[in-house]
C-alpha cells in the first residue's frame, strides 16, 4: 500500500505549484461559475411580459381607447406602434417588428355593451411559442369587468398548433453551429503553439491576415455541411419544414459562421494554453444559449443583458433562422440581423488579426 502511494505528496505539491504559476486558469476556474450564476439568475425568466404590440384602431372612439388601455393594463402587452391598415399590421408581425397585432373594427363603439359584442381581431406571432401563449392568454383574459363586452378572435400565425419543435429546432441549429465552430477554432493557434508548429509559420512568408483567413475557410466549409445536415434531420425526424427560401438561409449562414469562427480565433489568440481556451469557450457557451433568445425571449432580459446579447452572433442568426424557417421572411425583413452579423464578423476578425503575433510568447 505504501509503495502504491509513494510520491503522492510530491505530485500534490507539483500540481499546486502549477496552479500557482498559472493564475489566469485559477481565476477562470474560481470566478467564471460565480459570474455565470449572477448573470443567468437574472437572464432566465419565463414570465413573459411587455410583448411588443401594434394596434390598428379603425373606430377611434372613447370606447376603443379604453379597451386599448385595458390591454396595456394587463402588463403583458405593450403598444409600441399604430398601424394605418390591416396589411401594415400583419406585415409588422411577419417582419418580427412586433409580436402581436390588435385590429379594432370601425363599429367597435356602436356594438360595445350590446348583445352583439364587437369582434377584435388579434394576430399573434406563433414562431415563438414562449411569447405566443402568454399573449393569447392576456388578450383573452378580461381586465376590467366591462371588457367581457368584447369578443377577441385570436389568429396564431406561422405555427397555429404552437408545436414546440417549430420553435426550438431553428434556434437549436444556430446554437449547435456556434458551439461547434467556436470550439474548433478556439484551440487552433494554441495547439500549434504548444506543438511547436507555430515556429514554422514564423519563418514563412504568410501574413497575419492570410493565416487567419486560411484557418477560417476549411472550418467554414465544414460548418456549411453541418448546417445542411442538421436542417435535413430536422425535417426528416421532427417534420420542421422551411417556409421561406432554403438558399437564402444558407447564404445568410455565411456571415454567422464567419463571425463564430472569428470569435473562436480571437479566443485562441488570448489563451496561453488549451485549458484556458476551453474555459474561455465555456464562458461563451452559456450566454449563447441563455441570452440569445433560444430558450427564453430576449424581452424578459434586463436592459444591460439585452444589450450584451446584441454582441453574440447566434442572437442574430436565431432571428434569421426563425424568420426564414417559420415565417418565410425575405432578405429585406432580415437586414438588421444581417448587418449585425457583418459588423461582428469584421470586428472579431480584425481583433484576432491584430492580436496575432508571428512570435512565440
Amino acid at each position: 500500500m505504501r509503495a502504491a502511494l509513494y510520491g503522492f505528496g510530491s505530485i500534490v505539491f507539483k500540481e499546486l505549484l502549477h496552479i500557482r504559476r498559472d493564475p489566469t486558469t485559477l481565476i477562470f476556474a474560481l470566478l467564471v461559475p460565480m459570474l455565470q450564476l449572477i448573470l443567468f439568475g437574472y437572464a432566465i425568466d419565463f414570465d413573459v411580459r411587455h410583448i411588443r404590440t401594434i394596434v390598428l384602431d379603425m373606430d377611434r372612439s372613447r370606447e376603443s381607447r379604453d379597451y386599448i388601455q385595458s390591454v396595456i393594463n394587463t402588463q403583458y402587452l405593450d403598444v409600441v406602434a399604430y398601424a394605418t391598415s390591416p396589411d401594415q399590421a400583419a406585415e409588422a408581425v411577419r417582419r418580427n417588428d412586433e409580436r402581436v397585432a390588435l385590429i379594432i373594427p370601425p363599429d367597435f363603439a356602436r356594438r360595445y355593451g350590446t348583445d352583439r359584442p364587437p369582434t377584435v381581431q388579434v394576430l399573434v406571432d406563433g414562431s415563438d411559442s414562449m411569447v405566443a401563449r402568454p399573449a393569447e392568454e392576456a388578450i383573452s383574459r378580461p381586465a376590467p369587468p366591462d371588457s367581457q363586452s368584447v369578443e377577441p378572435r385570436v389568429n396564431v400565425l406561422y405555427n397555429p398548433q404552437m408545436r414546440t419543435q417549430i420553435y426550438t429546432i431553428p434556434g437549436l441549429v444556430c446554437v449547435l453551429l456556434q458551439l461547434i465552430t467556436v470550439s474548433l477554432t478556439s484551440f487552433s493557434l494554441v495547439r500549434e503553439r504548444e506543438q511547436g508548429s507555430l515556429e514554422q509559420l514564423m519563418v514563412s512568408p504568410v501574413g497575419r491576415l492570410g493565416l487567419i483567413l486560411g484557418k477560417l475557410v476549411p472550418y467554414s466549409v465544414l460548418a456549411m455541411f453541418e448546417l445542411v445536415g442538421i436542417l435535413f434531420l430536422g425535417r426528416l425526424i421532427f417534420d420542421v419544414h422551411i417556409a421561406g427560401s432554403f438558399l437564402l438561409l444558407v447564404a445568410l449562414a455565411v456571415p454567422f459562421i464567419l463571425a463564430a469562427l472569428s470569435m473562436g480565433l480571437f479566443i485562441s489568440t488570448i489563451a496561453q494554453n488549451q485549458a484556458q481556451a476551453m474555459q474561455m469557450t465555456m464562458l461563451t457557451t452559456l450566454p449563447s444559449i441563455l441570452l440569445s433568445g433560444y430558450i427564453a425571449p430576449r424581452e424578459t432580459l434586463p436592459a444591460p443583458l439585452y444589450l450584451l446579447s446584441e454582441i453574440i452572433p447566434v442572437t442574430h442568426f436565431i432571428q434569421i433562422s426563425r424568420g426564414i424557417v417559420v415565417r418565410g421572411a425575405g432578405l429585406m425583413d432580415l437586414l438588421p440581423s444581417v448587418g449585425w452579423l457583418l459588423l461582428l464578423t469584421v470586428l472579431l476578425l480584425a481583433g484576432a488579426t491584430a492580436r496575432f503575433r508571428k512570435s512565440i510568447a
